[in-house]
């Protein structure tokens, strides 16, 4: 028994998937983007907060 079922889709289940798919990727790069900017906008913090860049205290 070498026979498998296809299951054909409709147009509408077809789109539906394309949209779906569209919504994931749409999700996936926004996360991306917005680990992108925070690791941007948190370095320069980062490097100041530094305890050996930081200027000293003495002068």
């Amino acid at each position: 028994m070498n026979t498998t079922d296809t299951n054909t889709l409709t147009i509408a289940q077809f789109q539906a998937i394309e949209a779906r798919a569209h919504e994931l990727r749409a999700e996936a790069f926004a996360n991306v983007m917005r680990r992108l900017f925070r690791a941007v906008f948190s370095a320069p913090r980062k490097v100041i907060s530094c305890p050996s860049c930081a200027r000293p205290l003495h002068g």
